[in-house]
């Protein structure tokens, strides 16, 4: 927005205003003092409409602000631009087209791949988790138009679930690959007038992990190099059962006599005047059941410089 477009916000922003208060005033006044009052609104009205039509003669120092605010704008769309551009080039990789076929090719490697791993680690995949959510491709193959999309939101996952099973998780319980949304489709049409150049593939993860270690996936999941992540929605829930509550142990009575300051004291006699709390629950060994909902960006080619 330009300074003449501000300027216009403000002088409609007075206008209605204004024209809010000659109601008001209508209400606890004279018809006669209102119709001067309206009158005196209209004239300011048009005052306005004649300052939100003029243009805004540059000052020294109106200049200099907006000259400062541009280069801070444009030196941070600069730095964005360029992290955009090296996500989105390994996005589009060597820019070859794979097959349906070379898809499901990639699939089965990767779901070796993640069963290797968990093996090394001591970790188990359930039946959920096993295909990686794209159970349906590994026997019938995509729609030729959809494979860019599947095999480049199948890269993804591998490297979530990898990331997740290399920081020690001891399961991966739930892999789901969502739908491919509208802008694939429309990314594909040579002629359209409104492809995005980068839009979100969704899918969602479920994960044991111990509790202190879960900072650290969550890091690495967020500050992948390759992969521009995001985490949408997380759930957290402990496996374990809440203990109950201690039974109820009366304070020791206070001594009648104090003791000497000087005199080290005893574990009994420093027991009997305080209580130390003790942790229940919340330990970094703790396992926890995670559910994330994740989206990662795919970059159109050629479409986003």
């Amino acid at each position: 927005m330009n300074i003449s477009e501000n300027k216009r916000v403000v002088a409609l922003g007075a206008v209605f205003a204004l024209a809010f208060g000659g109601v008001m005033y209508y209400g606890f006044s004279e018809s006669q003092k209102h119709a001067a009052n309206k009158e005196a609104i209209e004239a300011i009205n048009v005052r306005f409409d004649g300052y939100a039509n003029q243009d805004l003669v540059p000052t020294k120092r109106n200049l200099a602000e907006i000259k400062e605010a541009y280069s801070k704008v444009s030196s941070v769309n600069k730095d964005l631009q360029a992290e955009l551009n090296r996500y989105a080039s390994f996005c589009w990789g060597d820019g070859k087209k794979i097959s349906a076929q070379d898809f499901q090719n990639e699939l089965r490697e990767s779901i070796n791949k993640v069963k290797e791993l968990a093996a090394s680690q001591g970790a188990q995949v359930s039946g959920a988790a096993a295909d990686l959510g794209l159970a349906s491709f590994k026997n019938a193959a995509p729609v030729a138009d959809d494979v860019p999309f599947r095999s480049f939101q199948l890269k993804a996952v591998t490297r979530v679930a990898e990331t997740v099973l290399g920081s020690g998780a001891p399961s991966l319980e739930k892999v789901y690959c969502a739908a491919l949304p509208a802008e694939a489709a429309e990314s594909l049409k040579p002629n359209s007038r409104k492809p995005a150049p980068y839009f979100p593939l969704s899918f969602e993860v479920s994960f044991e992990a111990a509790r202190g270690t879960l900072p650290k996936v969550i890091n690495s999941i967020v500050a992948d190099k390759d992969f521009f992540l995001t985490i949408t929605g997380i759930s957290v829930q402990g496996n374990d059962s809440l203990p109950g509550m201690d039974a109820y142990v009366a304070p020791a009575e206070v001594a009648a006599e104090g003791s000497d300051l000087g005199e080290t004291a005893s574990a009994e006699s420093v027991g009997g005047y305080r209580t130390m709390a003790v942790r229940k629950t919340g330990a970094p060994d703790e396992k926890v059941r995670v559910y994330m909902t994740m989206q990662v960006l795919y970059f159109t080619p050629g479409k986003t410089k």
